[in-house]
């Protein structure tokens, strides 16, 4: 299974719950993806990555999305405005890696999710 997990309000709201699910989902070979809309920029990623660590988060990658210009280019969906272009990267991002089930805390990423990829299972954190 490969399961993608946002961090800022989804795994920082219960990091305990998460690392334990990590733990199983890494043990059971699966795969879990980070997703964040965290600025990619390495130092940030390093944060991040240190920040994982401390919650007890165990992860096959740490995917941060690209900058607003970036997703602006890519992004083929015209009917989005600039903000849900750069929020549909993570939707992008988890189709490419075959991603079965998100964890999501962000209503905005959630619709996306149900609108341009409704094959992946969405979870909502709730707040």
């Amino acid at each position: 299974m490969i399961v993608a997990i946002d961090i800022d309000d989804t795994i920082t709201a219960k990091p305990e719950f998460f690392s334990i699910l990590t733990k199983a989902v890494m043990r059971e070979k699966g795969k879990v993806i980070i997703v964040s809309s965290r600025t990619n920029l390495p130092e940030v990623a390093r944060d991040a990555a240190k920040e994982l660590k401390e919650y007890g988060i165990r992860h096959s990658e740490l995917i941060l999305i690209d900058s607003v210009d970036a997703a602006a280019s890519r992004c083929p969906h015209e009917e989005l405005d600039w903000w849900n272009k750069y929020l549909w990267q993570k939707v992008d991002v988890c189709q490419r890696e075959g991603v079965e089930v998100i964890i999501e805390d962000d209503e905005q990423v959630i619709a996306l999710f149900r609108k341009y990829a409704p094959e992946i299972l969405v979870l909502r954190v709730m707040k």
